[in-house]
């Protein structure tokens, strides 16, 4: 479980992001999170990894392990590295002893990226893959150090309506193993599956999945806008 209690984050020098927001997250469940750029999306992942500590509040989890799929424009595609390494690179608390990884490691990468559809491209670079085999490859490296969250921000961008289907299938297949929490404007095809929708807009909210699809979506960030505005 996570819980995130009075939360408050500011940058230097700037109007707070986050201010006595709350957040639950129960195990073995997908949340989406929605919202506008520029309201937190990312921050808001940011703090829940570690990566920056919040203002004010607390932060409380008893995941183990958490993997985490960045958004594709920040790979860098230029450096020569086979998706299969790539992947291997993921379950580096495995390495033995002697600098190399056990013949147990390589088999469950190997069924990994069979389960994830990538054996026939595993030796080549990942500058050669498409978009939606790089977004997988990237799945692939989150899961290979076994984690139980799987934080993802917006693993369907960019990537043709085929691919982002087989990316989505993939995440309903291991919502069973694994608690998911995603950043994503896909709410069409999402919300079926979906345990919780969090609009993060400079806060968090819970909204009602059973009355939002993606034009309302757009709806409910222009009202918050306007409702900042107002208050500002």
């Amino acid at each position: 479980m996570l819980t995130i209690d009075q939360l408050e984050f500011h940058y230097p020098g700037s109007e707070p992001i986050f201010k006595n927001d709350q957040l639950k997250i129960d195990p073995n469940t997908f949340s989406i999170i929605i919202g506008p750029n520029g309201g937190g999306k990312t921050t808001l992942l940011n703090l829940i990894m570690g990566f920056l500590e919040p203002t004010k509040g607390k932060i409380e989890s008893t995941f183990q392990q958490i993997g985490y799929v960045p958004q594709s424009s920040k790979i860098d595609l230029e450096f020569p590295i086979r998706l299969i390494d790539h992947v291997l690179i993921g379950c580096i608390q495995k390495v033995t002893w002697w600098g190399g990884f056990s013949k147990d490691t390589i088999k469950f990468v190997d069924e990994l990226l069979e389960k994830l559809d990538l054996t026939a491209v595993k030796e080549l670079r990942l500058k050669e893959l498409s978009g939606g085999q790089l977004q997988r490859a990237q799945i692939a490296h989150a899961l290979a150090c076994e984690p139980d969250l799987l934080i993802l921000d917006e693993p369907t961008s960019n990537i043709d309506p085929r691919a982002k289907k087989q990316i989505l299938d993939i995440l309903h297949s291991l919502k069973k193993e694994v608690t998911i929490l995603m950043v994503t404007h896909d709410l069409e095809m999402l919300l079926p599956e979906t345990t919780q929708v969090l609009l993060v807009s400079n806060g968090i909210e819970s909204i009602d999945k059973t009355n939002l699809c993606h034009h309302t979506a757009m709806g409910l960030y222009e009202n918050r806008f306007t409702q900042v505005k107002g208050n500002g």
